[in-house]
């Protein structure tokens, strides 16, 4: 009985963004006690990018498994750390520890063509036929900017972000939250799952999200949707916030 209830607990904490230190402990563990069940996690690849001020936009594109991203809610300096977990969903008589050794990651900061910068972060396997490898991704930075991610049966989160989202996951909750106003178009994905957004009233936009199985469920406060897709449903949502473009 207290085994499921402490199993209860941590579910919960890590249904969360992850913005503090407990959820992404829960986070993690949850994830490591399903993955070692059935699969093999290795060990996590920490790393770290001084600041150099300004707006950071965020581009991974993943083979499978969880996605975070995290900006600050408040104008601030820091370093951007990057943490890749490498794991294996399934065994199956498979030598685990070749598998994940044969995963490769790229992981680097680069100027763009808006005058910012943009972390872009690759995960790839040497075998094309591997679709039972992927990473657990978690991203931190004081100013993030738009983010772009593709990733398969994993959860992605967006928490804090300035600038436009495109998600795609499959078999994978999507969750967006920021108190910032967003003005670009956005795309969110998902099959099996929900999306949950939220932002400010004062932003505006063209929104253009899409679930198989799932729900979504929006939150706007003081602003107006316009343009509303009549075909709207519990899942999709087509629409246009604050007379946006």
């Amino acid at each position: 009985m207290k085994s499921i209830l402490i199993l209860m607990v941590f579910g919960a904490l890590a249904a969360c963004n992850g913005g503090s230190s407990t959820e992404r402990l829960a986070n993690r563990l949850l994830n490591n006690s399903m993955d070692g069940i059935a699969g093999a996690v290795d060990k996590p690849i920490n790393l770290t990018f001084e600041d150099e001020l300004g707006i950071l936009d965020v581009e991974i594109k993943n083979l499978s498994g969880d996605v975070i991203v995290r900006g600050k809610p408040k104008e601030a300096t820091g370093e951007t750390t990057v943490r890749i977990e490498p794991r294996i969903e399934i065994r199956s008589g498979l030598d685990s520890k070749m598998k994940l050794e044969e995963l490769k990651w790229k992981a680097h900061i680069d100027k763009n063509n808006y005058g910012g910068r943009t972390l872009f972060i690759e995960i790839e396997h040497i075998d094309p036929n591997a679709w039972f490898i992927g990473c657990d991704i978690e991203v931190d930075t004081a100013r993030l900017g738009a983010v772009k991610i593709d990733t398969k049966r994993g959860k992605i989160i967006v928490d804090d972000n300035r600038g436009a989202v495109t998600l795609n996951t499959i078999r994978g909750e999507i969750r967006v939250r920021t108190p910032w106003p967003i003005t670009k178009p956005c795309c969110l994905v998902t099959a099996q799952a929900d999306i949950i957004w939220t932002t400010r009233g004062e932003g505006s936009g063209e929104f253009d999200c899409e679930t198989l199985g799932g729900n979504i469920i929006s939150y706007c406060r003081y602003g107006r949707w316009i343009s509303v897709d009549k075909r709207n449903d519990q899942n999709s949502l087509h629409a246009t916030l604050n007379f946006g473009k």
